[in-house]
């Protein structure tokens, strides 16, 4: 997980058609709250609002079309994931559903992010641990602030501070509990996953080799041109936009020594 910049302003559905539709939920639990709270009523939820192809398109760019939890390349084909889920939640896995959930943020522009189907669908779903589930907010009256969430907001908090990688396994930095539930939860060492990583690094790691072997005969002339091509290549990796950015930067500030940590 790396931290998402999205723009500040919400794309156009979302403040117009969106604010309309969250104020007629809002209404409706309000006529009838005893009903939603034991799942007689349901909110019915606009998929073409929330993940309108305005919004898709700027979660797209904004997060290079890359999941925002594994930070696999996905494009046009991930989800619209909501962060604090709108229709029922679990504070933990194997817990009852429980309703109503977030319903007054199915339409907030903060609360939306690019997901694959592999993160949102199998893992997170209904998902959402709060450090104190006293102070969760059951319906728009309440206030989120209150809320310490569990697992980290990419586009509110740097991952970075709270996860980690040696090699191609994440891990929670000084043992930190947010930083564990969101690995845990969103099963981000699974088997998968971790060969993907190991597939990228190994390639970074032999471009890596190259270089040393670079600085160690400045005196080739073909060496050092090499060199200089992978430089450029190791400082894109770098980047947000790279694939498994967060988990080469460890490798590389590491200068790829993780792996006696295992």
């Amino acid at each position: 997980m790396i931290r998402i910049h999205k723009p500040k302003t919400a794309p156009k559905k979302l403040t117009t058609d969106g604010k309309q539709k969250c104020k007629s939920h809002c209404d409706a639990y309000s006529l009838n709250p005893s009903a939603y709270e034991t799942n007689q009523e349901k909110f019915n939820f606009a998929s073409s609002i929330y993940a309108h192809e305005s919004v898709k398109e700027a979660l797209i760019k904004a997060q290079h079309q890359k999941c925002c939890f594994c930070e696999r390349i996905i494009g046009k084909n991930g989800d619209v994931e909501h962060f604090r889920p709108k229709g029922a939640y679990r504070q933990a896995q194997g817990e009852p559903l429980k309703y109503p959930a977030y319903y007054w943020l199915a339409y907030q522009w903060e609360n939306l992010y690019l997901s694959c189907s592999y993160c949102n669908s199998r893992h997170k779903k209904n998902l959402f641990p709060l450090q104190d589930p006293n102070k969760r907010a059951t319906n728009h009256n309440q206030r989120i602030t209150k809320e310490i969430p569990l697992f980290i907001d990419c586009g509110k908090e740097n991952p970075e501070e709270f996860i980690g990688f040696r090699a191609e396994y994440a891990y929670a930095i000084d043992g930190n509990k947010r930083g564990q539930i969101t690995i845990d939860y969103l099963d981000l060492n699974s088997e998968d996953l971790v060969e993907s990583r190991r597939q990228k690094l190994n390639d970074l790691r032999e471009l890596n080799k190259i270089l040393v072997s670079a600085i160690e005969n400045p005196h080739n002339q073909k060496l050092q041109e090499l060199a200089d091509e992978i430089k450029v290549h190791l400082e894109s990796s770098l980047a947000d936009s790279a694939l498994f950015a967060a988990a080469a930067r460890c490798a590389i500030n590491a200068k790829f020594q993780e792996s006696d940590l295992i």
